[in-house]
């Protein structure tokens, strides 16, 4: 290949010949291709970035996609444009197409013309994916999660609200308060208290980009690799804004280095790459998005018709979202703001919480009518949502061994019984 590179250096006049390269992942590129008088600037000349589509290119995409096809009235492009963050054009094709197939399927046994509706897309969903992220480090996919399967924790709902959702879905208003999106909230309390749980929701809220990262997806024995994984992980969530990034159990990826009294020289490497890509540091202009102006934060009073191209600009960059339940070992430069914006405490649920978090347990579950939820909550003091969650589990259970497997219901000393053998075995 770098025979022909060469060769191509010295055509004939008359037999001009153009080069056009294509590169999925420049890490796996060989060096020698990448040096710019070999390859970029000898053969090609430039090197030309394409990102993944903006919202207002998905719905250019999807209306063109169907335009010929028999798309119900119900079904909103700009809301399957929100849903479709990652996806490139032939992830769309794909999409509407897999969509048509099972309304057409669904049409045959109905024996009525085929009509796609919105139906059809969320199950074209489960099976296509944004092939963006087919590589990415760590767990895309999530399963959708919303605010009301969560009991209780209203305060904290809120707080998730105002520093993630509100600046994704409503920019102009903070820049006309002078308020800057947050790049970083840290979740911490007591194991069980649904820090992961509530990251779901707000990603499914906010209909962005979602990768989970942990210290198995990080951690490598090869040395500077962790490193390398975690600017990776940035860099394909840049190109696929609006992003969330969920360092869960964030302790053991990280630490701190004024008490760290294990030498690990890994942590403290992966520390410093966590803290250069909060600061922006070795950001591309390439990888973001809008002109010189726009980047400069010079935003300017728009027209309604420029909103879509303000919200695009505004929310180029990547949030963080972290849990632990040990805040006290994390370095104190993750903290400050700026990095780590806003510190959210989630603690046990009270009695209201509890009482909420039962009747979330219990909706599909076929109780007696001698169950009283509020005395459940009353007598589970210290119990987290998964201690709830697993209470209301062993009930069940509980009720299929002593009633037998025609058993119907599960009744209220169903639910005594297993508080106490719960409240016997449970550590402090």
């Amino acid at each position: 290949m770098l025979a022909l590179f060469y060769a191509k250096g010295k055509p004939e006049p008359s037999k001009q010949v153009g080069t056009r390269a294509v590169e999925g992942d420049k890490d796996v590129i060989s060096p020698v291709l990448k040096s710019p008088k070999t390859f970029i600037l000898k053969c090609c000349g430039q090197k030309v970035v394409i990102g993944t589509p903006t919202f207002k290119q998905r719905k250019a995409i999807l209306q063109v996609i169907t335009s010929k096809m028999p798309i119900s009235s119900q079904v909103d492009l700009s809301l399957l444009a929100e849903m479709t963050v990652g996806y490139v054009g032939a992830d769309l094709t794909a999409l509407c197409r897999d969509a048509a197939l099972h309304a057409l399927h669904h049409s045959e046994k109905n024996q009525d013309s085929p009509m796609i509706d919105e139906t059809d897309f969320l199950e074209a969903f489960k099976k296509i994916q944004p092939s963006s992220f087919r590589s990415v480090i760590g767990l895309m996919d999530i399963k959708p999660v919303s605010w009301e399967e969560i009991g209780g924790l209203e305060d904290v709902k809120l707080k998730l609200k105002q520093s993630i959702e509100w600046p994704l879905k409503h920019p102009r208003e903070f820049v006309r308060m002078g308020l800057t999106q947050p790049k970083g909230v840290l979740l911490c309390g007591p194991p069980g208290c649904a820090k992961t749980t509530l990251v779901r929701a707000l990603a499914t809220s906010c209909h962005c980009s979602f990768v989970s990262v942990s210290g198995a997806d990080l951690f490598s024995p090869f040395v500077g690799d962790s490193e390398k994984l975690l600017s990776q992980v940035f860099r394909q969530a840049r190109a696929n804004t609006p992003a969330i990034v969920f360092l869960d159990e964030i302790d053991s990826i990280l630490g701190s280095r004024s008490v760290s009294q294990t030498g690990c020289n890994v942590q403290e490497s992966v520390l410093s790459v966590l803290l250069n890509e909060l600061d922006g540091v070795g950001l591309k202009t390439i990888e973001r998005r809008g002109s010189k102006s726009d980047q400069q934060g010079k935003y300017k009073e728009l027209k309604k018709n420029e909103e879509v191209e303000f919200e695009e600009v505004f929310n180029r960059n990547v949030m963080i979202v972290a849990a632990t339940n040990r805040p006290d070992v994390l370095d104190d430069a993750l903290l400050r703001p700026g990095r780590i914006d806003k510190i959210i405490y989630i603690p046990p649920p009270d009695e209201k919480g509890r009482l909420s978090i039962l009747k979330v347990c219990t909706k599909n579950m076929p109780v007696g009518p001698d169950v009283s939820l509020e005395n459940l909550a009353a007598e589970t003091c210290f119990f987290s949502g998964a201690d709830l969650r697993n209470l209301c589990k062993e009930a069940a259970l509980l009720a299929l061994q002593e009633d037998g497997l025609e058993a119907t219901t599960v009744k209220q000393e169903h639910f005594l019984k297993t508080i106490k053998l719960i409240s016997e075995t449970r550590i402090f």
